[in-house]
């Protein structure tokens, strides 16, 4: 990490840790955030942004995700970087971008009311991404199209997976600090071997989902990304299921409680694993580039390498 995304990441880290957690849409924090430009972060800087910075951008999305923030960042932030690609301008009012399934299963936000929230319902599955715009307050939709659908999905792929990350790193941190205080036969359960060992496997899927982030925030600032964005957004769900389970068997039912820390990750980490495509949808995106690029462009495919 850069000198500017850790001190973008600690901002935004104060921003969440000091709001009020709960399920419900925070405005205070939004104004927070808005007043400091975090959801403009991904414009261009002609337009109070910063550009492609797909690192800073990975670190507030995970620290969003680690809080569990009541916010709809990450949706907002998509949608001022596909409005500005599209050349259209955006006011700091929150968007749900509404993302149905390949097989067209709704986008399980679209469950929750948001009040006062432009929307933008997009299709990134063809080779083409189709956009529908819905202002905040009425007006008649607005429909366009984006060409590079396969950069639309990369972008997607990288902010759910992001925000997977977050809530993984704040899930297995409560295990292991629970593990080390909650007593059995005398001693921490941490120190049997059969809490150690599922816990040092939710260490390793949430140590590969930051790997897979790094190296696909890495591709998308250099103008490329694809595959890399889909292994890190399949990685992270896929880890999302286990780590859940194992923290929770780790807490017993206390973690269930809504008084404890823990429900907040794992709604989350249920809630993107099934956003914006699941892991079986990227897991047949990658199948289908791996088929395409064929025996002799499999190992480049593998090697980060997406020419051809």
């Amino acid at each position: 990490m850069s000198v500017r995304e850790s001190m973008i990441a600690e901002a935004v880290e104060r921003m969440f840790a000091e709001a009020t957690p709960g399920p419900a849409f925070d405005p205070a924090l939004w104004a927070t955030l808005v007043e400091s430009g975090v959801p403009r972060l991904l414009r261009p800087e002609s337009q109070g942004g910063a550009g492609e910075a797909w690192f800073d951008a990975a670190a507030v999305l995970q620290a969003a995700g680690a809080h569990a923030a009541a916010v709809p960042l990450a949706d907002t932030l998509l949608a001022h970087t596909l409005l500005a690609q599209a050349g259209r301008e955006l006011d700091d009012r929150v968007v749900r971008l509404s993302v149905a399934g390949p097989d067209g299963r709704p986008d399980p936000a679209d469950l929750v009311a948001l009040p006062d929230a432009h929307r933008l319902v997009l299709d990134p599955w063809g080779d083409t991404a189709r956009c529908v715009w819905h202002e905040a307050g009425g007006g008649a939709p607005q429909a366009f199209e984006l060409a590079n659908a396969e950069g639309v999905r990369a972008r997607l792929a990288l902010a759910s997976a992001a925000m997977l990350t977050g809530a993984l790193r704040t899930a297995i941190a409560l295990g292991v600090e629970y593990a080390g205080r909650r007593k059995a036969f005398g001693r921490p359960i941490g120190q049997f071997q059969a809490v150690q060992h599922p816990l040092a496997v939710a260490a390793e899927d949430v140590a590969a989902s930051r790997a897979a982030l790094d190296w696909a925030a890495a591709g998308l600032e250099a103008g490329g990304g694809e595959v890399a964005a889909a292994v890190a957004r399949a990685r992270a769900a896929e880890a999302a299921g286990r780590v859940a389970a194992i923290v929770h068997q780790v807490h017993g039912a206390i973690g269930f409680t809504a008084e404890h820390a823990l429900h907040r990750s794992t709604r989350l980490l249920w809630h993107w694993r099934d956003r914006w495509g699941d892991e079986h949808d990227w897991h047949a995106l990658l199948g289908a580039r791996a088929l395409a690029a064929g025996p002799e462009g499999l190992f480049d495919l593998l090697d980060g390498v997406e020419a051809g």
